[in-house]
């Protein structure tokens, strides 16, 4: 039984998804606190004039001390704006259509966590990744320390495995773990077909997925 624990992402780059397919239960790591301008509400597309930035506002409320899952944003009109966005720069994409939708279908919750979760659980059912999950909100050992409450978690669906990113390594204290089997996510990107130019690394899924639809699958 092999399981992750992360928090979850927007629009998230397709390393991020090989967390779901080498895993038996992803945990989203909901309920630690919000960092501001980090992966939580922004992310990479692609365009002629190279990356840019796609960031969803947040209210002011919830810049400082806020747990991930209570931060939201606010009606501001910056869906519009992503989508429009979107469109001027995949809408020659082989799949343009049917990724637009899900995305669309998905930026209008207001809660952060609810919208990074249905936009990640949407891109799983198109892909087919079968990966149960959780929310750490929903298990609790919250008055644990950081690495003795991963710890908790993993023991709580009897894992023998824990698959964790590489920048763990700067804080995870390993021999807290066990019996539990800490593994470290290497990721090499594969190169695939991209508009606008020279392939770039590290632009969100919607990227290979507007160029590659479900045969995206292997190449995450």
């Amino acid at each position: 039984m092999r399981v992750t624990i992360l928090q979850p992402n927007y629009m998230p780059w397709r390393g991020y998804f090989d967390f779901f397919k080498q895993s038996n239960v992803f945990v989203v790591y909901d309920d630690v606190q919000y960092t501001k301008n980090d992966w939580r509400n922004r992310n990479y597309i692609k365009t002629p004039d190279g990356t840019q930035w796609l960031t969803i506002p947040i209210e002011h409320k919830h810049h400082m001390n806020s747990l991930i899952k209570d931060v939201d944003n606010p009606d501001n009109g910056w869906q519009e704006r992503h989508l429009k966005s979107i469109e001027q720069n995949y809408k020659n994409a082989p799949y343009f259509g049917e990724i637009y939708d899900i995305i669309k279908e998905s930026v209008y919750e207001k809660n952060l966590v609810k919208l990074n979760m249905k936009i990640i659980d949407k891109i799983l059912n198109y892909l087919g990744m079968k990966c149960k999950v959780c929310y750490s909100s929903e298990i609790g050992y919250t008055d644990c320390e950081p690495t003795e409450r991963l710890v908790q978690i993993c023991k709580h669906f009897n894992a023998t495995e824990y698959l964790t990113g590489e920048s763990a390594k700067d804080y995870l204290e390993v021999d807290k773990f066990g019996g539990i089997r800490v593994l470290w996510h290497r990721y090499k990107e594969k190169v695939y077909p991209q508009l606008w130019g020279d392939f770039i690394s590290r632009v969100s899924i919607v990227d290979l997925l507007m160029n590659c639809g479900m045969k995206g699958y292997d190449i995450i």
